[in-house]
């Protein structure tokens, strides 16, 4: 660069050369753009401190330490990299900062043949992780590996081959990683992590268990119920595998969690429709005259409709398909349904969230489409599931204007298992107020209360 100072040049010939010189980095930049993995890097807004090099935080540069947590989530369509920073206080407490966010296509299932190939899939998302914390931070920062769907449904030992590549591929990087924490998660371990975040969320952790909140998680294939119990609730419960200890806000908290696998929205469907009236003859959450077909898990139910709507009649069939009456090995006012032990008691505060907050949208419980938490009682959706079930097919463009065609014949059964499940199921009395949630308002912004936040708080311990 001297050289080029130091030499004479007209102007013109100046300009060129400077116009070079300046190419070269832009050219490089938009080179590394085009090399980037597809899926895109999207920082979810925690961008309240920046980072230098030695991992202190710019706005507290030198009181307080920056720590980091990799979660990364394998579903069945993709992976995704969970960077999370956050800043540890003189109390202890964990203030989020940022995360930074990854996902690469396809996921670890894609490569079932190929163990390597599948662990090799997720270098770019290691990366990552190593480009954006601070190489003095590398050796204390852990980094998780949570498989969901797709792993679970792979035969033979295919699942546990991958797990076992990702953990020796993990073992070649600077970070904290042991073996256990490379695994399928069940229901159940989602389940508590979305707890922990959402509790997080709300500022609740550190708290006595009696100021959190529970969760209920109404998915497609299943639905999570999760709160904090004493410890004394906790060793009295009538198996181990109903709760877990999970750490947040420096205490260790004894969970409650339980997923009711066959019990979400869509597979309840299926059950309904399973334990309905057969061969060819009217069910009663169905609507009048209408006839069609329900496919799920590889079962195709005949879906026929009286000849008038009977709102009573599908509630009656619902709470049958629940099983409420099933022994749990406790008393059975302390079971909740299909044989299950619901924690002893029922919790004073509930956050719902998933298909509850989508029908509570279809059936026009939340107004404003900018919100992102509602308040109703089961009750609401009690009086919103009759009206549906009274409506004929004709008439739910008018009656009920934000539902999709397609969820038109199963409107009816939907309000009413989401009622049922909470009334019958859950025990909620009809009276409670319940908040539904879609996201949760954390300082400036609006996060989903999702498991890998909880599942990196679970590791800061």
């Amino acid at each position: 660069m001297a050289r080029l100072r130091d030499t004479r040049y007209e102007p013109t010939s100046r300009r060129r050369v400077v116009l070079a010189v300046l190419g070269i980095p832009v050219a490089l930049i938009l080179l590394v753009a085009l090399l980037m993995p597809r899926g895109g890097s999207v920082e979810t807004g925690f961008s309240r401190s920046k980072l230098d090099n030695s991992g202190k935080s710019q706005l507290t540069k030198g009181s307080v330490d920056a720590r980091y947590s990799v979660v990364i989530d394998a579903g069945s369509t993709g992976s995704r990299v969970h960077i999370f920073k956050f800043l540890t206080t003189s109390a202890g407490a964990l203030d989020l900062q940022f995360d930074k966010f990854e996902q690469l296509k396809p996921g670890l299932s894609a490569h079932a043949a190929d163990p390597q190939a599948a662990a090799a899939s997720l270098k770019p998302l290691l990366a990552l992780a190593q480009e954006v914390i601070p190489a003095a931070l590398h050796a204390s920062t852990r980094v998780s590996v949570g498989a969901t769907a797709g792993l679970r449904l792979l035969p033979g030992d295919s699942a546990e081959q991958i797990l076992q590549a990702v953990r020796a591929l993990l073992k070649t990087y600077p970070f904290q990683s042991s073996d256990a924490d490379v695994k399928i998660l069940t229901g159940a371990d989602e389940g508590a992590f979305a707890w922990l975040t959402l509790n997080y969320l709300l500022g609740h952790l550190g708290e006595h268990e009696d100021k959190t909140v529970a969760a209920i998680d109404l998915g497609g294939g299943s639905v999570q119920e999760a709160f904090a119990m004493t410890k004394e609730e906790a060793t009295a419960a009538p198996h181990a595998n109903y709760t877990t200890v999970m750490t947040g806000g420096g205490r260790d908290y004894h969970v409650y969690v339980y997923s009711y696998l066959g019990y979400g929205l869509m597979a309840g469907r299926a059950g309904i429709l399973a334990v309905g009236p057969k061969d060819g003859q009217a069910h009663p959450c169905l609507p009048a005259a209408y006839k069609g077909e329900y496919q799920y898990a590889g079962v195709t139910y005949p879906l026929v409709g009286g000849e008038a709507e009977s709102p009573d009649g599908c509630a009656r069939v619902v709470k049958e398909s629940l099983n409420v009456a099933a022994q749990c090995s406790a008393p059975q006012f302390q079971c909740t349904f299909n044989g299950a032990w619901g924690g002893g008691r029922v919790p004073s505060v509930f956050y719902i969230s998933s298909y509850f907050w989508d029908r509570a949208v279809d059936a026009g419980l939340v107004p404003e489409t900018s919100a992102i938490e509602a308040h109703v009682k089961p009750a609401q959706f009690k009086e919103l599931a009759q009206r549906a079930c009274s409506t004929k097919l004709a008439d739910m463009p008018t009656k009920f204007p934000k539902v999709l065609e397609e969820a038109y014949p199963y409107f009816c059964m939907d309000l009413t298992y989401v009622h049922t499940l909470l009334l019958e199921g859950f025990r909620v009395p009809e009276t409670t107020d319940i908040t539904i949630v879609k996201k949760v308002q954390y300082k400036e912004e609006q996060i989903e209360a999702a498991w890998p936040l909880g599942a990196a708080i679970n590791t800061l311990k």
